[in-house]
C-alpha cells in the first residue's frame, strides 16, 4: 500500500447515507473529552507549503541521546501504543512510583487510540511523533516526503491532544542533516536518539532489572516497546548498546509470545520501576534531560554540527524565550531553560549588590563530613490536625500577575508562602516588599530555578539555600521553610539542607514540595474555571486535606489572561477550601450526584503550619518504630474463634459445617448485661467533608464511636493521592476508637498469604499515625461483612482480637434522605442489648451525620422511652 493510501485511511471515512453506503471522505472526527476535532485534508496543501518555506533555512532539529552527568537521573520512552488494559496498566504503574515518562507515538496508532492518548496526556507525560508508521524505515524518503510524513503525524496527533507535539523518533539509521530539517520545519525542535531498548522479554526476576538499572549510566535514556520483540536494530545498529539480559530466541514469533506479553509487560515494567526507586535515581522527560548540564562537556563536541550551537555558550547565556525551543532572536538558545521558561519583564527592578553573602566565611565541606550523609524529609504536605492548609507559589518577574494573586488572597482571606530566588532578591525588593506587606510569608527559594540544580554537588547546593539564607536575614526576613526550583529534590539536596541544620540560621530549617500543582502545560490557553474542573475533579477530589501544599508557579507563559491564577485561587479556595462535595444517592436515576457541602478550612502560610516551637501544636511525627500485632498461631488463633466473633444474622459462615457453626454467635449484640445500648460504627474511608461531619455530630452530643479504616487511605506510601493520615489523626485525637477494615477492602475470601499481608499492613499504617495514643484497636471489620472459616482464623492469627459485624446494617450508602435512614436504624434496635450499628464514612454516605444526629437528639430527649447509653466498643470489650 503507498503512502498516499495511508495518509488517505487514517484520516478515515464516515457512514453516510441510511442505505448503508460506507464511502471514503476528507476528514476524521476522533471523539475526544472536550470537543470533536477534524482533520481535514483540503487544507493539506496549505500546510506542506508553509513547511517548505520553512525549509529554505538551515535550522535543525536537535538531538537529545544520553548525557553525561553526576546526578541520578534518566529518561523512559515508550514507543507504541498496546491495547487499553495494558496502557491502563503501564500508567497506573508510573502513577504509582511518581514518574513522568515520554510517549513515541505514530500517526497512525494515534488515529486508532485517540482515548489512550488523551490519556496518557491528562497524566502530565510527554508525547512525541513516531512519523506515520513507525515500523516504515524513513531513510529512503526525500526532504518533501519527510516533511509530508511527520507533518501528518504531528497533525493527527496535535489535533487529539490540543497541544503542540515537540519531538520527534522516527526509525532510520542516522539522523541526516535533511531528516533534521524536515522535522524543525514540522515543528519538531527535538529529535530522540537513544540506543538502550527494553521489552517483555529483557528480565527474568527482579533481581535482573535491579543489576542492569544500577549498572546504568546517569543520563541514560531508556527505550521501552510496549509491543512485539526487539527487531534487529534494536540490538545491534546502536554502537552504546548495554545489551539486556534475555535475547530473542532463534525462531520465535511475535504471535508466539503475544497472549502472556501482557502480563510479562506489566512484571517488566514493574521491577524496572522499582528498581530505579530502590537505586534512588531520578526520571526526567525526555525534553528535560536536554536542559542537563554534563559533567564533562566535551560529550558534546562531537554533537555540534547536529545541534547547530556552541554548547559553552548556551551554559553561560540567560535567554529569555517563549516555551521550549530556540530564542525568536537566537538559535543558540535551543537547550536553556526548558522547565524555567522564564517571561520578559521590561519592568525588572536593577539588581541591588548590598546583599552580596560571603560564602567563604563558612566551611561547607566540613558541614557536610559532620553530617555523616544524613538525609531531611521532604515536605510535600504537613502532618497537623489544624483545619487549614497552604498555597505556595514562585516567580515575581510578571508584577500584574503577582498584584492579582495578592488580591485574591485577600479576597479570601487568605496567606501564602511565596519562594524567592537570589535574582529575585536583587531584581524585585518591592515586590517582595509588597507580598509581607499583603501579611504574607517569604521562602528560601535558592538560586538554580531548573532541573541544572540537580547536576550539582551537595556542597554547590549547600553553597545555595545558605547564600538566600543570609540574603534574606539580612533584609530581616525570617523564614524556616526551602523549596528548591519547581520541587526538585535528590540526595544531594537531601544532604546539602541537613548539612546546614547544624548553623543556628538553618536549625529548624525543613525541605518542601507539594502536593498538588495546577499550573501546568496541559492547561496552556485554560480559563481558570476549566483548569479547576479538570485538575480537581469532582469525581476524585471532593475537598483539599488539611495540611496539603499547593503550589502555583506565577511566571509561566502559559495564560493569556494575568488574572488566571489569582481567579484559580479564589475558585479552589470557595469550592475545595471554605466548602467541599459530597455524592448523594439519587434513588430516581440509581445514580450518585455531587452535593456542595460546607467545610470551613483555611489557607494559612507555611510557617502557621510548621508551627515551630509552638505551644500545643497540631502538628506531629510519624512514629518510626510501627509494626503489626502480634501474631498467634493456628492453636491460639482458633482457641478463641469462636468466642471472639460478633456476626450478624443474614451473614453465612462458609467453611464451617454445622456443629462449628451452632457455636458461632449470628446475632450480633455486645454483652452489656441488660443495658440498653448502641455502638455506631463507621466502615471504609472518605473526605474530610464526610468525616468532619461525623465527627462534628458527635461532638455535639458528647459521644464517642468505633471508625474501621482502610489502611491504604491513611498510608503515606501507597502512591494514591488522597491517603489523609491527618484525617485520621483527627478522628483518634476526638477520643474515637479505631479498628481495621483490612488494607484495600479485601474480602476475607482471600488468598491466605495475601489475606494475611493486607491485616498486617492495615495495622502498621495506623500504628505508623496514631499509634502514641491510645485509640488503635485490634478489632476488625469485614469487609461486606462477609466471613468465611479461612479468613476468619487469618484474621485471629494475625493478631486481632475480635472480629466484628453487627445486629444492624443501615445501607446509609444508598439512603434516599435521612428520615429514611433514621426509620430504619430506629426499626431494628433492641433494648436491653448492645445494639452494633454498621454505617459508613465513604464519600457517599450523604445522609449519615443527618441521621446520626436525629437519633442523638431524640435519645437525649427521651423518646425511645430508656435512653440507650451511646459507646464505644473498647467499653466493652476487653
Amino acid at each position: 500500500m503507498n503512502r498516499k493510501k495511508i495518509i488517505e485511511l487514517i484520516t478515515v471515512f464516515t457512514i453516510v447515507g441510511s442505505i448503508g453506503i460506507l464511502t471514503y471522505t476528507s476528514c476524521i472526527k476522533l471523539n475526544k473529552s472536550k470537543e470533536n476535532t477534524v482533520i481535514n485534508n483540503d487544507d493539506k496543501d496549505m500546510e506542506f507549503n508553509n513547511e517548505i518555506n520553512v525549509l529554505d533555512t538551515d535550522k535543525k532539529a536537535q538531538v537529545i541521546r544520553n548525557v553525561t552527568t553526576s546526578a541520578k537521573i534518566l529518561s523512559i520512552s515508550f514507543e507504541g501504543i498496546d491495547d487499553n488494559d495494558t496502557m491502563t496498566n503501564v500508567l497506573e504503574l508510573l502513577d504509582k512510583y511518581k514518574v513522568k515518562a515520554t510517549f513515541i507515538v505514530s500517526g497512525i496508532d494515534s488515529a486508532e487510540n485517540p482515548d489512550i492518548l488523551n490519556q496518557i496526556k491528562d497524566e502530565g507525560h510527554e508525547i512525541g511523533n513516531a512519523s506515520l508508521n513507525y515500523k516504515n524505515n524513513v531513510d529512503d524518503k526525500s526532504k518533501e516526503e519527510l516533511i509530508y510524513d511527520f507533518s501528518k503525524s504531528n497533525k493527527i496527533i496535535e489535533d487529539i491532544i490540543n497541544d503542540k507535539v515537540n519531538l520527534l523518533k522516527c526509525k532510520s539509521e542516522t539522523y541526516s542533516d535533511e531528516l533534521l530539517e524536515a522535522a524543525y520545519a514540522c515543528g519538531n525542535e527535538y529529535v530522540l536518539d537513544s540506543d538502550s531498548y527494553l521489552n517483555y522479554q529483557s528480565f527474568k526476576n527482579y533481581e535482573e532489572a535491579y543489576g542492569y538499572v544500577n549498572r546504568l549510566k546517569n543520563g541514560s535514556i531508556l527505550s521501552i516497546k510496549l509491543n512485539g520483540v526487539l527487531d534487529e536494530t534494536e540490538y545491534t545498529n546502536k554502537t552504546n548498546n548495554e545489551k539486556t539480559s534475555i535475547d530473542v530466541e532463534s525462531g520465535i514469533k511475535e504471535k508466539d509470545v503475544e497472549e502472556k506479553h501482557q502480563v510479562t509487560t506489566f512484571e517488566m515494567l514493574e521491577w524496572l520501576l522499582r528498581a530505579i526507586s530502590q537505586n534512588k535515581k531520578a526520571v526526567v522527560k525526555v525534553t528535560d534531560l536536554a536542559n542537563i548540564v554534563p559533567d564533562n562537556n566535551s560529550i558534546f563536541n562531537s554533537y555540534t554540527s547536529t545541534f547547530n550551537y556552541n554548547y559553552r555558550d548556551i551554559n553561560t547565556n540567560k535567554s529569555k524565550h517563549n516555551g521550549i525551543g530556540e530564542d525568536k532572536n537566537n538559535s543558540n538558545n535551543a537547550v536553556n531553560n526548558t522547565v524555567n521558561n522564564e517571561i520578559t519583564d521590561e519592568k525588572a527592578e536593577k539588581p541591588n549588590s548590598k546583599y552580596e553573602v560571603d560564602l567563604n566565611s563558612v566551611d561547607f565541606k566540613n558541614l557536610i563530613d559532620i553530617n555523616d550523609k544524613r538525609v531531611v524529609d521532604i515536605n510535600s504536605e504537613i502532618y497537623t490536625t489544624k483545619n487549614s492548609l497552604t498555597y505556595t507559589f514562585k516567580g515575581l518577574s510578571n508584577e500584574s500577575t503577582l498584584d492579582y494573586v495578592l488580591e485574591s488572597l485577600k479576597q479570601i482571606n487568605g496567606h501564602g508562602t511565596f519562594f524567592v530566588t537570589k535574582d529575585e532578591i536583587e531584581k524585585y525588593p518591592e515586590r517582595i516588599n509588597k507580598i509581607i506587606e499583603y501579611g504574607n510569608e517569604i521562602g528560601n527559594g535558592g538560586v538554580t530555578n531548573n532541573t541544572k540544580l540537580l547536576s550539582k554537588s551537595t556542597e554547590d547546593i549547600a553553597k545555595e539555600i545558605y547564600e538566600v539564607g543570609i540574603m534574606l536575614k539580612n533584609r530581616g526576613i525570617k523564614t524556616n521553610a526551602y523549596m528548591p526550583g519547581y520541587g526538585y529534590v535528590n540526595e544531594n539536596v537531601r544532604e546539602a539542607l541537613s548539612s546546614l541544620k547544624s548553623l543556628e540560621e538553618f536549625k529548624n530549617y525543613e525541605l518542601f514540595t507539594y502536593t498538588k500543582s495546577p499550573v501546568i502545560t496541559k492547561y496552556r490557553r485554560w480559563k481558570s474555571d476549566e483548569i479547576i474542573n479538570d485538575y480537581f475533579n469532582i469525581n476524585t477530589y471532593l475537598s483539599l486535606r488539611k495540611g496539603e501544599i499547593v503550589y502555583f508557579r506565577l511566571d509561566s507563559d502559559l495564560f493569556d489572561d494575568y488574572m488566571t491564577v489569582g481567579n484559580m485561587i479564589t475558585n479552589l479556595t470557595e469550592n475545595y477550601v471554605e466548602n467541599g462535595y459530597i455524592h448523594r444517592f439519587d434513588s430516581k436515576t440509581n445514580l450518585y450526584v455531587p452535593i456542595k457541602k460546607k467545610l470551613g478550612y483555611s489557607v494559612v502560610t507555611l510557617n502557621e503550619l510548621q508551627e515551630i516551637n509552638a505551644i500545643n501544636s497540631k502538628r506531629y511525627s510519624l512514629k518510626k518504630d510501627f509494626s503489626a500485632l502480634p501474631q498467634r498461631t493456628v492453636k491460639e488463633a482458633d482457641a478463641i474463634l469462636q468466642k471472639n466473633y460478633i456476626g450478624n444474622i443474614y451473614v453465612d459462615l462458609h467453611g464451617f459445617n454445622e456443629e462449628e457453626q451452632a457455636k458461632m454467635d449470628t446475632e450480633g449484640f455486645v454483652n452489656t448485661n441488660g443495658e440498653s445500648a448502641v455502638f455506631f460504627t463507621f466502615d471504609d474511608w472518605g473526605s474530610d467533608v464526610v468525616i468532619n461531619d461525623i465527627l462534628d455530630v458527635l461532638d455535639k452530643h458528647n459521644v464517642k464511636g468505633t471508625f474501621f479504616a482502610l489502611g491504604k487511605y491513611v498510608d503515606i506510601e501507597s502512591n494514591i493521592s488522597n491517603a489523609n493520615p491527618n484525617l485520621l489523626r483527627t478522628i483518634a485525637l476526638r477520643g474515637h476508637d479505631i479498628g481495621s477494615h483490612t488494607y484495600d477492602h479485601d474480602k476475607l475470601d482471600t488468598d491466605p498469604e495475601e489475606l494475611k499481608i493486607s491485616l498486617n499492613k492495615s495495622h502498621m499504617v495506623m500504628d505508623r499515625v496514631i499509634g502514641d495514643l491510645g485509640s488503635l484497636k485490634p478489632y476488625l471489620r469485614p469487609p461486606t461483612l462477609y466471613i468465611n472459616k479461612s479468613g476468619l482464623e487469618t484474621a485471629f492469627q494475625c493478631g486481632f482480637d475480635y472480629v466484628i459485624n453487627g445486629n444492624i446494617s443501615t445501607h446509609d450508602y444508598e439512603a434516599a434522605s435521612g428520615e429514611e435512614l433514621l426509620e430504619g436504624l430506629e426499626s431494628e434496635l433492641v433494648k436491653k442489648k448492645g445494639n452494633i450499628v454498621v454505617m459508613h464514612m465513604n464519600n457517599q454516605a450523604s445522609y449519615t451525620a443527618e441521621a446520626l444526629d436525629q437519633f442523638l437528639t431524640k435519645n437525649e430527649q427521651g423518646i425511645y422511652g430508656e435512653r440507650y447509653r451511646i459507646a464505644k466498643l473498647s467499653d466493652y470489650l476487653n
